[in-house]
């Protein structure tokens, strides 16, 4: 997504001051059992979304308790799996959110939220780090302080998924 320059600066800022607060804060609250279930995706990517499905049964949440944001650039295609759509176009000149349904999904206190975004962009930092989920998953080599867990998967999402049950069995959130 190509923000222009005055947007990218204040989300940047934003992205900052939010980094700083849960820094502060440093409290993890993972919950008994992961129930609830929040997705990032970038639909620019090739993402397989039919891997979700398979996804929900390894964690057993159900499709009520699993919820997905899908950023993109046009809004044209629909999947029923995507979920709430953000692009560009929903956040004001001074960077603010105007959407209701991705505030709602960022408001939303999941148990677990995985970014499976893999790329820096203003926008999927913004995403992750605005989001109210107790415990942030992602890949390695992002940006260490947004996430909860980090799965050094160099990028494949099987790989990612994977280590992910097996990281959650060993800790019996599952």
């Amino acid at each position: 997504m190509a923000f222009s320059g005055f947007k990218t600066k204040i989300l940047t800022q934003k992205i900052e001051q939010l980094l700083k607060a849960k820094n502060k804060s440093n409290s993890l609250q993972i919950a008994k059992n992961i129930k609830t279930v929040g997705i990032i995706v970038n639909e620019g990517s090739d993402f397989d979304f039919e891997m979700l499905k398979k996804l929900q049964k390894q964690i057993a949440s159900g499709s009520k308790n699993f919820s997905v944001l899908t950023y993109k650039t046009t809004t044209e295609s629909y999947n029923e799996f995507r979920g709430v759509v953000v692009n560009e176009k929903d956040f004001s000149w001074n960077g603010t959110l105007k959407s209701k349904e991705v505030k709602d999904f960022l408001e939303k206190s999941f148990d677990m939220l995985i970014d499976y975004t893999k790329s820096t962009t203003v926008l999927s930092k913004y995403l992750v780090v605005k989001s109210k989920a107790k415990f942030k998953v992602g890949f390695a080599n992002i940006d260490k302080r947004m996430y909860n867990f980090m799965i050094a998967a160099d990028k494949d999402i099987n790989l990612f998924n994977k280590e992910l049950i097996k990281y959650l069995g060993i800790l019996k959130k599952l």
